[in-house]
């Protein structure tokens, strides 16, 4: 079935969907194959998944897949960042890449859990290697499901992580205290130590993070930046947005201390300036064959 949905312009999907095209078909639950967004995730207690296009660069979406129709809007919101907006840009670095790429909006996996998961696995890693231990330890809960030629997994779900081993969990290239600290994650959602936040102070939600096992001011950051998209999320001591800096300011001898002097011109929108600044560095999604991009 094959549904549109409008989004306000200036939109593009190749723009926000840049984080899952870097990682060159390695997730477990998404990848951007000639020029489609597919995912694959839980909703409503069943996997689905769903594939998204722009055409022509238009303001309009379109959706397939065998996901709940009335619940793309919401799915859209909080994945796609199309109720999101670009704020107001002072850093002239940053302003001109915003200028350039008008269209981005902050990809997220939609949930914090989901975010957090993904910053300990990734700690200290590049983004190709936690992608594929991520994917590693999808499949670990579940078989998979084959789309376009690939096996895509869903992400674990805060139950299955709860009642896992970590010495089996081993065996997807996590160290001992990071699965120890995914299954920590887990239990904490069950026993109502973890939630997701509605309405929250950032700092309440801040402090939630820090009080689990293994997460610091990077993975808290990282987990409230890719796991809900938030605004003001900033990963402090990232390596690749160091160097992303580096690129966008023209100063290849920055160091990291230099460059969170800079954040307090950021400030209220530093997730989105570091958004920028990697786009800038690792470029958007690659188009399909034909097609044309905003």
């Amino acid at each position: 079935m094959v549904r549109e949905l409008a989004v306000a312009p200036p939109y593009s999907l190749h723009a926000t969907c840049a984080p899952v095209d870097w990682a060159r078909g390695r997730w477990a639950d998404q990848d951007w194959i000639a020029g489609e967004l597919v995912w694959v995730g839980w909703e409503t207690g069943r996997i689905v998944h769903r594939r998204v296009r722009q055409p022509d660069a238009s303001p309009i979406l379109t959706i397939e897949g065998d996901a709940d129709p009335d619940l793309d809007r919401d799915w859209v919101m909080r994945v796609l960042g199309t109720e999101r907006f670009m704020p107001e840009i002072h850093d002239p670095v940053v302003l001109d890449v915003a200028m350039r790429n008008p269209g981005m909006r902050p990809h997220a996996s939609g949930t914090l859990f989901s975010g957090l998961v993904d910053a300990v696995v990734g700690q200290s890693i590049t983004v190709k290697a936690a992608a594929v231990v991520s994917a590693r330890l999808a499949s670990h809960f579940h078989p998979g499901i084959e789309i376009e030629g690939r096996i895509f997994w869903p992400s674990p779900r805060p139950v299955d992580l709860a009642n896992a081993d970590a010495a089996r969990l081993r065996v997807t290239g996590l160290t001992w205290k990071r699965a120890e600290a995914l299954v920590a994650a887990g239990q904490a959602v069950l026993d109502g130590r973890f939630s997701e936040p509605i309405d929250e102070p950032l700092d309440s939600t801040r402090a939630m993070l820090r009080r689990l096992p293994l997460v610091g001011p990077w993975t808290a950051e990282s987990a409230l930046l890719w796991g809900i998209a938030e605004d003001d999320a900033f990963p402090m001591g990232d390596v690749a947005l160091l160097r992303a800096a580096r690129n966008a300011y023209g100063l290849p001898e920055m160091t990291m201390k230099e460059m969170e002097m800079r954040a307090p011109d950021w400030a209220g929108h530093r997730a989105w300036a570091s958004r920028l600044l990697w786009l800038e560095l690792f470029g958007a999604a690659r188009p399909g064959p034909g097609a044309t991009t905003d």
